[in-house]
């Protein structure tokens, strides 16, 4: 016969309710009771039944609200194609998924749509997180009221949320420092062209390059690291004046709109070897035909879709999701592309 909660609860001592919040990994529960009724389950060979507690929860109806710390842009582009994706399959859930872009990089447009999501119905919140010390603020507020938060893309360190879900950036920083070394033969210039520093994940992506360029043999130098600021027109301009200033500059990590980057470096009709960020159709096409060399994927399309999942187990399955989720960075030459 099936273990259920009654059995846990008369083994521990302990309510059903006080059963669910420890299996739930819930607040307001001592850790060695719940360490303990965990323990327990686990001796007792406890099943959760996923389906009935699916149609129990089915009836019910969740709005996910979903917030980016930009406009749209190629890469959230891709990010957006896989919510789209489990938006799909929630939809028979009674989930439904509302979507807000932000301005780019504004701390109080993030805070005033997650104010709006929360007036509009929102009973969980995906959302790409400012590294501000307010975000942060709201983020703590909305946990302490046990309100499901997933970090998408990129994270606020040490605050306690459902799950996170991103790449390791510093490890992709250390991976593009990597190809170019390779393709330079450990000899040149180099330049990378990154977003705002106001994103925590592009700090360590940053951090990752710079720390490759302080400790790799030969002689290739890291000349900068130049910001850029999501705005195609202003990036144009700052990527060509950089080159320019610095002619001997011939290797470039870029992770931006590829469109930009491509057109100053054709402007400036001098040779370049580049390794860029992301797999767009843009990157797609210009890996192919020779004009970038390089790109590191981050699995937008993945993140989005997983974002998305977490939710539906936890608010219809009743799943405790793990707390961070590391999507894998690959590098591709155009002999990997179909």
């Amino acid at each position: 016969m099936a273990t259920t909660l009654k059995d846990i609860a008369a083994a521990a001592g302990v309510s059903i309710g006080t059963v669910q919040r420890a299996l739930k990994n819930r607040d307001r529960i001592n850790p060695q009771v719940a360490e303990h009724i965990r323990q327990l389950a686990k001796e007792m060979n406890y099943q959760p039944n996923r389906i009935a507690s699916g149609l129990v929860n089915k009836s019910r109806q969740h709005q996910i609200a979903v917030i980016f710390h930009v406009k749209p842009n190629d890469f959230w582009n891709e990010v957006l194609r896989g919510i789209r994706r489990a938006e799909k399959e929630v939809k028979d859930y009674g989930i439904s998924i509302r979507i807000y872009f932000g301005q780019d990089f504004d701390v109080q447009t993030q805070l005033s749509l997650i104010n709006q999501a929360l007036a509009e119905g929102a009973s969980a919140l995906v959302i790409c997180p400012i590294n501000s010390p307010l975000v942060a603020k709201r983020i703590r507020e909305l946990h302490k009221e046990q309100f499901p938060i997933v970090f998408l893309n990129t994270y606020i360190n040490r605050l306690p949320v459902l799950s996170s879900i991103h790449c390791n950036y510093y490890r992709s920083g250390r991976i593009a420092g990597m190809l170019i070394n390779r393709l330079s033969g450990g000899s040149g210039q180099v330049m990378a062209f990154l977003p705002s520093s106001s994103m925590l994940g592009n700090n360590y992506r940053n951090l990752g390059i710079l720390d490759y360029f302080q400790t790799v043999p030969g002689s290739l130098r890291l000349d900068g690291i130049i910001q850029l600021s999501n705005d195609a027109r202003s990036d144009l301009e700052l990527i060509s004046r950089e080159l320019q200033l610095h002619e001997d500059v011939a290797y470039i990590i870029y992770n931006g709109d590829a469109k930009v980057c491509i057109s100053a470096m054709e402007q400036l009709a001098r040779p370049f070897t580049s390794v860029f960020f992301d797999l767009s159709e843009d990157t797609r096409t210009a890996l192919l035909d020779g004009r970038i060399d390089a790109v590191i994927t981050q699995a937008p399309e993945d993140q989005g879709y997983r974002a998305i999942n977490v939710l539906l187990q936890y608010l219809v399955f009743q799943t405790e999701p793990e707390k961070e989720v590391i999507m894998e960075s690959n590098i591709l030459f155009k002999e990997c592309i179909d």
